[in-house]
């Protein structure tokens, strides 16, 4: 299993070589703010438009707002996932304040707690009861990548976090809660006044749909994609990268959220540097020999799916 050490092993080993080469990956630790606020209004302005469209247009576009507010969704959570690392800015006060205003609460998160257990998936991958995002093959025998896959989608502790977030977590504090309950009371209370109730309804019933069926299949299968199918023992090992192009990267992996590997051999990369960091990566010969890249998710040599598959046994 993962240990501590070994996951500070192999980020060491990869600084290693890079500082023989005069540390050309400290660039890339730079943060733009400007850049992830305007994502941030990017993201709620589509969800916003894709609501005025059903609203105000025709009701037959609510199943694509469905599927594009998820996506919007899980892009919001990849910038929540840069702001639990201080990749916004790197002041803290600034950084969390951003995130508490504007992605945390609309995602049902705590910023505390979000940050507290990614930094244990970070430090105790691939462990058994100490990697919060572990996944686990449900079956024994031979079966085939997608039925591991729905029985991920069909667990509904993951539906319920992908539904409810932080607000049905028991670790989470009452105070943290109730932050993420009146902050969305304040939220729905200001589009009433300002764009009517007729809105102000179809958005909460769009962003709740979206959140139980389109995002929580994207998201299962994203977490998929970072680990699952790999085998416990160091961040090598454990993690992948999906250097992927096209309309399945868009959907499944907005924000660069697919060079995972990458991200956890250099966690302070933030999410718009990571395909330079990427490219970076490739050429260090630790990242080659033992870095696990794919190139595709369904088809092709390699494709990601192909390593979800039970061989006779649960690892």
């Amino acid at each position: 299993m993962t240990t501590t050490s070994n996951v500070l092993s192999d980020m060491a080993a990869l600084r290693s070589e890079l500082r023989q080469q005069g540390d050309p990956h400290c660039e890339l630790f730079r943060v733009a703010p400007w850049r992830a606020v305007l994502d941030i209004a990017f993201d709620w302005l589509i969800v916003l438009s894709l609501v005025a469209l059903v609203v105000w247009w025709s009701e037959l576009f609510a199943p694509l707002a469905v599927v594009l507010i998820a996506n919007r969704q899980r892009a919001l959570g990849n910038i929540l996932h840069d702001a639990g690392h201080r990749n916004l800015w790197r002041d803290r006060r600034r950084n969390d304040l951003v995130a508490r205003l504007f992605i945390a609460p609309l995602l049902f998160a705590s910023l505390t707690r979000y940050r507290e257990k990614h930094f244990k998936h970070h430090m105790e991958l691939g462990t058994d009861g100490g990697d919060p995002d572990l996944l686990f093959f449900a079956r024994s025998r031979p079966t085939t990548w997608f039925s591991n896959y729905l029985d991920q989608v069909f667990s509904l502790n993951a539906w319920l976090s992908s539904m409810g977030g932080h607000l049905l977590s028991r670790q989470v504090r009452t105070a943290s809660q109730l932050y993420i309950v009146g902050w969305w009371l304040g939220a729905v209370a200001l589009m009433w006044v300002v764009a009517g109730p007729d809105f102000t309804v179809t958005f909460l019933v769009l962003w709740l749909l979206a959140r139980a069926t389109a995002f929580h299949l994207i998201t299962t299968f994203r977490e998929m994609c970072d680990h699952f199918g790999l085998q416990p023992g160091g961040v090598f090992t454990f993690t992948r990268d999906m250097a992927c192009h096209g309309v399945w990267r868009w959907f499944i992996h907005p924000r660069n959220n697919g060079y995972h590997l990458t991200h956890h051999l250099l966690p302070a990369v933030p999410y718009y540097r990571l395909p330079e960091a990427h490219r970076l990566l490739k050429g260090q010969d630790v990242f080659r020999d033992r870095g696990k890249v794919c190139c595709a998710y369904f088809t092709g040599a390699d494709p990601v799916t192909g390593a979800w598959q039970t061989q006779g046994r649960v690892p």
